[in-house]
């Protein structure tokens, strides 16, 4: 890699990670919470819980996805923080900031499983099916009257995996900053983008646009995306709401201006989830 490269490569780490300690989106204090150990076959999955106020005997169940997190920037922590907030800011709420699969914390707390190499080959089958079998998992501990997914990234792209190959688990997805295309359509544009070569070539992994056509129809989905995101760019959100929408499904597409791919811990990312709580809460939903 020549110097020039080098320096792409640590600015675009910057912008994948949410190179955002300054916002608060990478913490190496896990907040509050409790930790919790979700089994998966033999493997397991780490997860900090945060509960609202007003908990019923049915509660509605917030699973929150971090993005991939390449290195140098390889232990995500945010994931809690979000769900820290979104428990503070609702009622009747169990937020769940879940670890990936074989990703580790700021705090040493391991996921077991493979992250591979970060590139979009994480998005895989098995990753894929391992977070639906947490979130089930989750669903049936806490007894949960509605599931939604906040996905962050890669987290997104996975959500949006999960909705197709577990259309009934799901009732609303909320995708930021989703690379939510053919992972090899945004392979190439990380390639134009950074001129790293782990992007070069095709690899066998899913693709969350040809996952629509087995979405629940009942399950709503919203992303959001910044019009100044190069990591996930404004096309892959668009195009996901066009095909999605053409197959029946509830997709709502909301454009973040002047928003880069750091803005999962945001305001308005906030109030959308507070509203999909609201909606799917309501009787008869």
């Amino acid at each position: 890699m020549t110097r020039n490269q080098g320096a792409v490569f640590i600015c675009i780490l910057g912008i994948l990670l949410l190179s955002s300690s300054a916002r608060g989106q990478i913490s190496t204090s896990p907040t509050q919470g409790h930790a919790l150990r979700i089994q998966d076959g033999p493997h397991s999955l780490f997860a900090r819980v945060f509960n609202s106020s007003g908990l019923t005997a049915h509660p509605i169940l917030v699973v929150v996805l971090h993005g991939d997190g390449p290195p140098p920037h390889e232990n995500p922590g945010y994931q809690y923080i979000f769900a820290s907030k979104v428990a503070t800011q609702n009622t009747n709420v169990v937020a769940v900031g879940l670890l990936r699969p074989g990703y580790t914390d700021p705090q040493g707390n391991h996921s077991d499983g493979d992250s591979g190499r970060r590139d979009g080959d994480n998005w895989n089958a098995r990753n894929t099916d391992a977070i639906a079998d947490a979130i089930l998992k989750l669903k049936l501990k806490y007894e949960a009257s509605k599931v939604i997914v906040a996905g962050h990234s890669g987290g997104a792209a996975i959500t949006a995996n999960i909705l197709g190959r577990h259309p009934q688990l799901i009732d609303a997805a909320l995708l930021v900053s989703c690379p939510c295309g053919d992972v090899n359509k945004w392979r190439e544009s990380m390639l134009r983008l950074t001129n790293i070569p782990v992007f070069k070539g095709k690899i066998d992994s899913l693709s969350p646009i040809t996952q629509t056509k087995n979405i629940s129809a009942q399950t709503r989905i919203v992303l959001m995306v910044g019009t100044d995101d190069p990591v996930a760019p404004l096309n892959f959100s668009n195009e996901y709401r066009e095909v999605a929408s053409k197959a029946g499904k509830n997709v709502t597409l909301i454009k973040l201006p002047g928003r880069t791919h750091d803005t999962f811990i945001y305001s308005k990312v906030f109030k959308e989830l507070s509203t999909l709580i609201s909606l799917i809460d309501e009787p008869g939903n």
